[in-house]
């Protein structure tokens, strides 16, 4: 693999931006220097690939250990044979993002599901495509990135609806863009009288912790408003101490951070994992919020887990962690009407 020592600018995220495996040939390259074969015909890759970009930042596929899809990382990133499987209650839009009968993309750059908040979508473009994806229909596609044009009018969108209080930055990634680009887009957020929060939900943090610099850091910092960070660890051994450093930098600064995981079979399907990744994330003062049930994304059915699985590991959760560290656990409903809690089915 790319081996950090030989790299001088491998903490450089714009670097490790622009040196993403996106290609079958590079793929191949960095397994055989990682001592590994890549078993995925060309044209099986190519197929998958036409429809669901790759994406592999070097610090992430340097977590690997072992080169199969029994690494809880590479499963998450590699393309696998499997996505061609796809059944029939599977969805390109699996949480309703664009339903035309509830009307809750009035614009290109925004979603506005929950009458509070809304959702801006300054990019698709992000640093990985996780397999799992529930927007894999649009990442990776400029079509979809958000002209400045299409910003401004979900500014005034957001002005002329006193009634949200919340703004969540999402896409694709809001941090793969550059800190001018972010510092504008948050001034104008942070100027909206109404507003009480905003947030940015990023794998940024676990897939390339570089672009946590302190330069962006006194960006966010320096605002009225409060931002939070969500980020998206789904593994243990996501929490490396790069990202432990970077992630602890921003909190000195007085940036919260919350994190979302997906419940992913083969990666976290156990009480074993999750704890571990829930007690870690606490150390590192990150606060799990959301245990996702894996969407009914098209060609993902080989990463899901049956929601009785997941009731059954957060009941051994209950009495092995402490509640601040216990996530809902919830699931996205596939009409675009949001979130239920899947605890409830305790009751």
């Amino acid at each position: 693999m790319i081996s950090p020592a030989k790299n001088l600018r491998w903490d450089d995220w714009t670097w490790q931006h622009g040196h993403a495996c996106k290609d079958l040939a590079t793929l191949t390259e960095w397994l055989e220097q990682a001592g590994s074969v890549n078993r995925m015909p060309t044209n099986v890759f190519n197929e998958i690939t036409s429809t669901y970009r790759m994406g592999i930042t070097p610090y992430y596929f340097d977590l690997i250990n072992q080169y199969d899809d029994t690494d809880p990382i590479y499963r998450q990133i590699v393309p696998t044979v499997e996505e061609l499987n796809i059944s029939t209650d599977e969805l390109d839009d699996p949480i309703g993002d664009e339903n035309p009968a509830r009307g809750s993309r009035p614009l290109k750059a925004l979603i506005h599901r929950y009458t509070n908040r809304v959702l801006l979508i300054p990019t698709a473009q992000c640093a990985v495509y996780c397999r799992f994806c529930f927007r894999k229909r649009l990442v990776g596609d400029t079509a979809h990135n958000a002209r400045e044009e299409d910003l401004q009018a979900a500014y005034d969108y957001i002005r002329a609806h006193p009634e949200i209080e919340e703004v969540i930055l999402t896409g694709g990634d809001p941090l793969t863009l550059g800190d001018q680009a972010l510092h504008r887009i948050l001034k104008e957020l942070d100027d909206i009288q109404h507003l009480r929060v905003i947030r940015i939900h990023s794998r940024l943090p676990v897939v390339n912790p570089f672009r946590l610099t302190p330069e962006l850091g006194e960006i966010i910092s320096s605002l009225v408003k409060p931002v939070w960070v969500s980020a998206h660890f789904n593994h243990p051994s996501e929490i490396t101490e790069t990202a432990r450093k970077h992630i602890l930098n921003w909190v000195s600064m007085g940036i919260p951070f919350l994190n979302q995981t997906v419940l992913l079979q083969g990666v976290n399907d156990s009480a074993e994992v999750l704890k571990e990744l829930f007690l870690s994330l606490i150390e590192m003062k990150v606060k799990p919020y959301y245990l996702h049930q894996a969407d009914m994304v098209q060609g993902t059915g080989h990463l899901r887990v049956s929601r009785g699985h997941g009731l059954d590991i957060l009941k051994e959760l209950q009495g092995e962690v402490p509640g601040y560290a216990l996530p809902h656990y919830v699931q996205d409903r596939s009409d675009g009407s949001g979130k239920i809690p899947l605890q409830n089915q305790w009751v």
